[in-house]
Protein backbone atom coordinates (compact mmCIF):
# COMPACT_ATOMS: atom_id res chain seq x y z
CA UNK A 1 0.00 0.00 0.00
CA UNK A 2 1.11 3.54 -0.62
CA UNK A 3 0.13 6.65 1.18
CA UNK A 4 -2.96 8.39 -0.16
CA UNK A 5 -1.45 11.72 0.88
CA UNK A 6 1.56 12.09 -1.39
CA UNK A 7 3.58 15.29 -1.58
CA UNK A 8 2.01 17.42 -4.33
CA UNK A 9 3.94 19.75 -6.64
CA UNK A 10 2.53 22.01 -9.36
CA UNK A 11 4.55 21.75 -12.58
CA UNK A 12 3.07 24.97 -14.02
CA UNK A 13 1.72 28.24 -12.65
CA UNK A 14 -1.74 26.63 -12.43
CA UNK A 15 -2.98 25.06 -9.21
CA UNK A 16 -1.90 21.43 -8.71
CA UNK A 17 -4.32 18.55 -8.96
CA UNK A 18 -5.59 16.35 -6.16
CA UNK A 19 -4.28 12.77 -6.08
CA UNK A 20 -7.67 11.52 -4.85
CA UNK A 21 -9.36 13.12 -7.87
CA UNK A 22 -6.85 11.61 -10.28
CA UNK A 23 -7.18 8.23 -8.56
CA UNK A 24 -10.92 8.44 -9.21
CA UNK A 25 -10.25 8.92 -12.95
CA UNK A 26 -7.74 6.05 -12.97
CA UNK A 27 -10.05 3.58 -11.24
CA UNK A 28 -12.53 4.00 -14.11
CA UNK A 29 -10.12 3.82 -17.07
CA UNK A 30 -10.87 0.94 -19.41
CA UNK A 31 -8.24 1.87 -21.95
CA UNK A 32 -4.81 0.57 -22.76
CA UNK A 33 -1.95 1.23 -20.37
CA UNK A 34 1.67 1.29 -21.53
CA UNK A 35 4.30 -0.39 -19.35
CA UNK A 36 7.96 0.48 -19.88
CA UNK A 37 10.75 -1.45 -18.22
CA UNK A 38 14.45 -1.87 -18.98
CA UNK A 39 15.79 -4.65 -21.18
CA UNK A 40 19.00 -6.40 -20.19
CA UNK A 41 21.03 -3.84 -22.17
CA UNK A 42 19.19 -0.90 -20.55
CA UNK A 43 17.10 0.04 -23.59
CA UNK A 44 13.38 0.53 -22.95
CA UNK A 45 10.86 -2.26 -23.50
CA UNK A 46 7.33 -0.78 -23.83
CA UNK A 47 4.23 -2.93 -24.17
CA UNK A 48 0.47 -2.43 -23.90
CA UNK A 49 -1.43 -4.02 -21.05
CA UNK A 50 -4.71 -3.86 -19.17
CA UNK A 51 -4.29 -2.55 -15.63
CA UNK A 52 -6.81 -2.17 -12.81
CA UNK A 53 -6.62 -0.05 -9.67
CA UNK A 54 -7.26 -1.73 -6.33
CA UNK A 55 -6.65 -0.04 -2.96
CA UNK A 56 -4.88 2.91 -4.59
CA UNK A 57 -2.39 0.88 -6.66
CA UNK A 58 -2.28 -0.32 -10.26
CA UNK A 59 -2.19 -4.08 -10.91
CA UNK A 60 -1.72 -6.12 -14.05
CA UNK A 61 -1.31 -9.75 -15.06
CA UNK A 62 1.10 -11.55 -17.35
CA UNK A 63 2.18 -15.09 -18.09
CA UNK A 64 5.42 -16.35 -16.57
CA UNK A 65 6.80 -17.23 -20.02
CA UNK A 66 6.51 -13.71 -21.42
CA UNK A 67 9.39 -11.33 -22.06
CA UNK A 68 7.65 -8.89 -19.73
CA UNK A 69 7.77 -11.39 -16.83
CA UNK A 70 11.44 -12.18 -17.47
CA UNK A 71 12.36 -8.49 -17.52
CA UNK A 72 10.31 -7.81 -14.36
CA UNK A 73 12.21 -10.57 -12.56
CA UNK A 74 15.50 -8.91 -13.55
CA UNK A 75 14.55 -5.31 -12.70
CA UNK A 76 11.47 -4.12 -10.82
CA UNK A 77 11.71 -0.46 -11.93
CA UNK A 78 8.87 0.50 -14.30
CA UNK A 79 6.88 3.34 -15.77
CA UNK A 80 3.15 2.96 -16.46
CA UNK A 81 1.29 5.46 -18.68
CA UNK A 82 -2.35 5.90 -19.63
CA UNK A 83 -4.73 8.54 -20.94
CA UNK A 84 -8.02 8.92 -19.07
CA UNK A 85 -9.50 11.19 -21.71
CA UNK A 86 -9.03 14.21 -19.44
CA UNK A 87 -5.50 13.47 -18.21
CA UNK A 88 -2.35 11.78 -19.42
CA UNK A 89 -0.99 10.00 -16.34
CA UNK A 90 2.42 8.44 -15.72
CA UNK A 91 3.27 6.36 -12.66
CA UNK A 92 6.91 5.52 -11.96
CA UNK A 93 7.71 2.93 -9.35
CA UNK A 94 8.66 -0.64 -8.64
CA UNK A 95 6.79 -3.84 -9.36
CA UNK A 96 6.00 -6.51 -6.80
CA UNK A 97 4.69 -9.97 -7.61
CA UNK A 98 1.46 -10.40 -5.64
CA UNK A 99 1.20 -13.67 -3.77
CA UNK A 100 -1.51 -12.69 -1.29
CA UNK A 101 -4.53 -14.74 -2.40
CA UNK A 102 -7.05 -12.20 -1.07
CA UNK A 103 -5.45 -9.39 -3.08
CA UNK A 104 -5.35 -11.62 -6.19
CA UNK A 105 -9.12 -12.19 -5.73
CA UNK A 106 -9.66 -8.41 -5.50
CA UNK A 107 -7.67 -7.87 -8.70
CA UNK A 108 -9.60 -10.68 -10.43
CA UNK A 109 -12.85 -9.00 -9.36
CA UNK A 110 -11.79 -5.63 -10.80
CA UNK A 111 -11.03 -6.90 -14.32
CA UNK A 112 -14.62 -7.76 -15.38
CA UNK A 113 -15.90 -4.43 -14.02
CA UNK A 114 -13.33 -2.40 -15.96
CA UNK A 115 -12.67 -4.51 -19.08
CA UNK A 116 -15.30 -7.26 -19.21
CA UNK A 117 -12.56 -9.91 -18.91
CA UNK A 118 -13.51 -12.41 -16.17
CA UNK A 119 -10.35 -14.07 -14.84
CA UNK A 120 -10.59 -16.69 -12.11
CA UNK A 121 -8.35 -16.45 -9.05
CA UNK A 122 -6.68 -19.78 -8.29
CA UNK A 123 -4.30 -19.33 -5.39
CA UNK A 124 -1.93 -16.52 -6.34
CA UNK A 125 -2.59 -16.86 -10.09
CA UNK A 126 -5.31 -15.85 -12.53
CA UNK A 127 -6.77 -18.34 -14.98
CA UNK A 128 -10.02 -18.65 -16.87
CA UNK A 129 -11.61 -19.80 -20.09
CA UNK A 130 -10.50 -16.70 -21.99
CA UNK A 131 -6.92 -15.58 -22.28
CA UNK A 132 -5.97 -12.08 -21.23
CA UNK A 133 -5.22 -9.71 -24.08
CA UNK A 134 -1.54 -8.65 -24.03
CA UNK A 135 -0.66 -11.08 -21.21
CA UNK A 136 0.44 -14.26 -22.99
CA UNK A 137 -1.10 -17.66 -22.25
CA UNK A 138 -2.55 -18.49 -18.79
CA UNK A 139 -1.98 -18.93 -15.96
CA UNK A 140 -1.14 -15.33 -15.10
CA UNK A 141 0.95 -13.92 -12.30
CA UNK A 142 -0.41 -10.73 -10.75
CA UNK A 143 1.89 -7.73 -10.31
CA UNK A 144 1.32 -4.50 -8.41
CA UNK A 145 3.18 -1.25 -8.87
CA UNK A 146 4.28 0.61 -5.77
CA UNK A 147 4.24 4.21 -6.98
CA UNK A 148 7.28 6.37 -6.29
CA UNK A 149 6.30 9.34 -8.45
CA UNK A 150 3.14 10.15 -10.38
CA UNK A 151 2.44 12.78 -13.01
CA UNK A 152 -0.80 14.09 -14.48
CA UNK A 153 -0.92 16.27 -17.59
CA UNK A 154 -4.38 17.70 -18.34
CA UNK A 155 -5.74 17.14 -21.85
CA UNK A 156 -9.18 18.48 -20.94
CA UNK A 157 -10.77 20.87 -18.48
CA UNK A 158 -10.00 19.39 -15.06
CA UNK A 159 -9.50 22.62 -13.15
CA UNK A 160 -5.79 22.19 -12.47
CA UNK A 161 -2.45 22.21 -14.19
CA UNK A 162 0.22 19.58 -14.65
CA UNK A 163 1.08 17.98 -11.33
CA UNK A 164 3.70 15.69 -9.79
CA UNK A 165 3.13 13.53 -6.72
CA UNK A 166 5.88 11.95 -4.68
CA UNK A 167 4.77 8.94 -2.68
CA UNK A 168 6.21 7.75 0.59
CA UNK A 169 6.58 3.98 0.63
CA UNK A 170 4.33 2.14 3.00
CA UNK A 171 4.18 -1.40 4.31
CA UNK A 172 3.61 -4.16 1.76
Amino acid sequence: MVTHDPRTEALTDDAPGSWEEVLGHLSEVSGTYWLTLPREDGTPHTRPLLAVWVAGRPYFACGDGTKKARLLAASPRVSLAVSTGLLDVVIEGRVERIRDEDRVKEVAGAYPVVYGWPPVAEGDLLTGPDGAPTAGPPPYAVYGIVPGTGYAFPTGDVGHGSTRWRFAPGPG
